[in-house]
């Protein structure tokens, strides 16, 4: 099964509280999956996860994923409250009705770097386990999650299929990254998979789906040929220049909704 998800930011931006725009919009552009951007405190109360199932379900929207901040430890006081986010992160998941849990890492050389966070991820591993998790490691320009040999370094580390790659077309574009390379040498790790748009290869510039030049299509493609199962996110960053539309959205949801499969 392969499931065409719309991220919260995508109708949000990121200054939200309610989700009460993405209750709206992605129903009325199509989409059938939601991700949550749960980046405030207070989408992660106690209530949150039923809040949200119970609003998903008058919307007949169904949850993919849930994204929280990412990973950084910059002493082993950090690496516990790190594990304890996650794992409310996954608590909330399961209240969802969905297993993928998805983040990213700090600026490059900052929160302990890449060892820190194999560190806090060999501590979480036994909760994804207990909880029926996927942890989905996003790269991001920049970031300790950005190459190839960041992802090899953690798969190396963590051979559970329970910790895995979330690929983020615009950001690999953004750090001129070989998507292909990396499916050739760790495309049986992918666990979610993230669409953006961005201008030129090595530098952040995202745009409208249709307005960039990242090869969506191509990584999909090269996906589908491996089989994968699990959920393809449109993040539509919030431009600058006027706020994200319907038709926006509308517009993503018909350039990726072939790649669905039902079974």
């Amino acid at each position: 099964m392969i499931g065409l998800a719309c991220a919260t930011l995508s109708a949000e931006g990121f200054d939200y509280r309610d989700f009460a725009a993405t209750f709206e919009m992605l129903p009325a552009a199509g989409f059938r999956y939601v991700e949550f951007n749960l980046w405030d405190a207070v989408t992660m109360l106690p209530s949150s996860g039923r809040d949200l199932r119970e609003r998903c379900e008058q919307s007949s929207l169904t949850p993919a994923a849930v994204y929280g901040h990412g990973f950084g430890a910059e002493s082993e006081f950090d690496i516990a409250r790190d594990v304890a986010h996650k794992v409310r992160l996954m608590e909330i998941a399961r209240e969802l009705g969905c297993s993928r849990v998805v983040a990213t890492g700090c600026t490059r050389g900052e929160g302990g770097g890449l060892e820190r966070t194999i560190r806090t991820l060999e501590k979480l591993l036994p909760a994804a386990e207990d909880l029926d998790m996927l942890i989905c490691l996003e790269n991001h320009a920049g970031s300790n999650l950005e190459s190839v040999e960041d992802y090899a370094r953690i798969c190396e580390a963590i051979p559970s299929v329970r910790v895995g790659i979330c690929i983020d077309t615009g950001h690999f574009d953004a750090s001129d990254v070989d998507m292909d390379q990396l499916i050739d040498t760790l495309g049986e790790r992918v666990l979610h998979l993230h669409v953006k748009e961005n201008r030129g290869r090595g530098s952040v510039d995202f745009r409208r789906f249709g307005e960039g030049t990242t090869d969506n299509h191509h990584i999909l493609e090269r996906m589908v040929r491996l089989e994968y199962s699990g959920y393809i996110t449109v993040e539509l960053s919030p431009q600058r220049d006027r706020p994200t539309s319907v038709d926006d959205l509308r517009k993503a949801h018909e350039m990726f909704v072939n790649f669905q499969r039902e079974t």
